[in-house]
């Protein structure tokens, strides 16, 4: 390295939703020095902080990274938008703001996949510890953390006869998605605090400490080895960080895979037909690319005095952006998501659906990124409380998102060029069970729109679903319409010893080189049942105690708790 290299113990890859927090956590012991290191912005935009904003990240390319999809052969060719977020406090800039951990047997799951201190007793510790609740006060919660949740405030009138609808057809209505019992219906909690997006940059670094320097608007273009020891990265204008002790990538699902491909760490064929000698030979790298699916069903309604869409009227947009910013009050304050629901075919512990009932319709699937035409009057509110640039109308929307598909895909390079986008593959529907799933969840979802509660408000299913009624037809319609739960997970994934596809030791650290680790959702073993950035969360709070060689959080089982583990 020049003689000039800027030299910190510990130099993070990515200041988004793992980053922001590992970062705030290193830097606590103050006989270390951290460099976190973003590509994008410093993340303090208006309408990143306002949760109804959500539209003007969602799609925005100063605030979105705007990945797409390879042609997918089961979507009829179609191309999925991925929209990750492109400043401090990542892809937690422009989530739904859903708090929603995984259930307990997801995270035995990877106990039992050889990875020790993994479980859902290991890891209740660390959700409690990031998690700062404002209304929960029980042994599921903490409320002392960075991370502050509350219950979703747009919380309206559909629905409530949502949940009235659901419970008529047979779900139970849960008082917490987090504690004992997932497989029902409910209001769900929010990152949202006080009418603020609780980003990960928000909860955790509003205060730096003097020894962490963030670095903004400065991407990585490869990790720097001396032999097989990771030693820092260099940046895209050729500048190189130094490592005195680790390396860190927290760049995500697409991203951190590409940075280990392009420093040499991947299958070997495809980086030397990019022209990259490799360094370690992982054919795991890129690999097991993991998604949510989600099939978005669309209801009419003539009652736009109760949908989201009413705001994006210029009057109503006006009033709602002037409640929030004189007190964070009003549905300004409030994500657009605030009723879930769990659908579980067999077994009420492993749910395969999670259900998002949102009271308007808009096309998320931005594609190519074309705007939609809006009338004069609609042009600011449109991007209230929607994701994209669609215009939204009166309704429900149902959005149905498969939690553990069985179609996996993968993360390669476009080119050895690191400002290329790489190429993403979910290959959705590659197995044809995960399309025998969602013909199911239509149908029940289906039963719960049928019940008068909510039917009273709609006015019939609209597109292509209003003529979808054999198994066939509604194949088809979920061919022309699914798109992206946006959790993409996997693509570096931690397992055990025995475990020859996975990149990571149960320490996050990269089989094969000394000094280097993953932390984000890259690193997860398996999808898991539900949002994932509760679990980014607490993986980054407890990566921050391995590293750092600190005593883990001891192991906590509510007295509720099933007890009882999936094989």
């Amino acid at each position: 390295m020049r003689p000039d290299t800027k030299a910190y113990d510990y130099v993070i890859a990515g200041g988004g939703s793992a980053g922001c927090v590992l970062a705030a956590r290193l830097a606590e012991d103050p006989t270390v020095s951290v460099c976190l290191i973003e590509a994008g912005g410093k993340g303090r935009n208006l309408f990143i902080r306002m949760p109804a904003g959500n539209g003007f990240v969602f799609g925005n390319p100063k605030l979105d990274w705007g990945y797409q999809s390879v042609p997918q052969k089961e979507l009829n060719g179609r191309q999925i938008y991925f929209a990750r977020g492109k400043a401090l406090g990542g892809s937690s800039i422009v989530n739904g703001m859903i708090y929603m951990r995984g259930v307990p047997a997801d995270y035995d799951g990877w106990r039992q996949m050889g990875l020790p201190g993994w479980g859902y007793a290991d890891l209740l510790p660390y959700f409690r510890r990031a998690e700062g609740s404002r209304d929960r006060r029980d042994a599921w919660h903490g409320t002392d953390g960075p991370l502050r949740t509350e219950p979703a405030a747009n919380y309206g009138v559909l629905d409530r006869a949502f949940v009235a609808a659901a419970v008529a057809a047979g779900y139970e209505e849960l008082e917490d998605f987090n504690g004992p019992v997932r497989t029902g219906v409910a209001r769900n909690d929010s990152t949202v605090s006080q009418g603020i997006r609780q980003s990960s940059a928000i909860s955790y670094l509003s205060a730096p400490p003097r020894n962490l320097t963030i670095l903004t608007g400065q991407a990585v273009a490869r990790v720097l080895f001396d032999g097989m020891q990771a030693v820092g990265v260099e940046l895209l204008n050729g500048v190189a960080m130094r490592a005195e002790r680790e390396v860190i990538l927290c760049q995500g699902a697409f991203a951190t895979p590409q940075l280990l491909m392009l420093s040499g760490i991947g299958p070997g064929d495809h980086l030397r037909a990019h022209g990259i000698e490799p360094l370690l030979e992982h054919s795991g790298v890129g690999s097991h690319l993991a998604d949510h699916v989600d099939v978005s069903m669309q209801w009419g309604s003539d009652r736009l005095d109760l949908s989201h869409a009413r705001y994006q009227r210029l009057d109503q947009a006006a009033g709602l952006m002037a409640n929030w910013l004189w007190n964070g009050s009003g549905p300004g304050g409030g994500a657009f998501f605030s009723t879930v629901l769990f659908h579980a075919f067999d077994d009420p512990r492993l749910p395969e659906l999670e259900v998002f009932m949102t009271p308007m319709v808009v096309d998320e699937n931005i594609g190519g990124g074309m705007a939609e035409e809006a009338p004069w009057h609609q042009r600011l509110g449109r991007k209230l409380l929607v994701r994209g640039r669609k215009v939204a109308r009166p309704g429900v929307q149902i959005d149905i998102n498969q939690e553990r598909p069985k179609s996996l895909g993968t993360v390669r390079l476009a080119s050895a060029d690191p400002t290329a986008h790489p190429l993403i593959d979910p290959n959705y529907f590659a197995d044809p069970r995960d399309l025998d799933e969602l013909v199911g969840g239509v149908k029940a979802m289906r039963d719960v729109m049928a019940q008068p509660q909510i039917a009273q408000y709609v006015t019939g299913e609209l597109g292509i679903w209003k003529e979808a009624r054999t198994d066939q037809q509604i194949v088809s319609a979920i061919r022309q319409t699914a798109y992206t739960g946006h959790h993409p997970c996997c693509t570096a994934r931690m397992g055990g010893d025995h475990d020859t596809g996975a990149v990571l030791d149960g320490e996050l650290r990269v089989r094969g080189v000394q000094g280097l680790r993953v932390c984000d959702t890259s690193a997860m073993p398996t999808q898991i049942t539900g949002n994932l950035y509760a679990t980014v969360v607490a993986m980054a709070e407890k990566a921050a105690d391995i590293i750092l060689q600190r005593p883990p959080l001891a192991a906590e089982y509510p007295t509720d708790h099933p007890g009882e583990d999936v094989a």
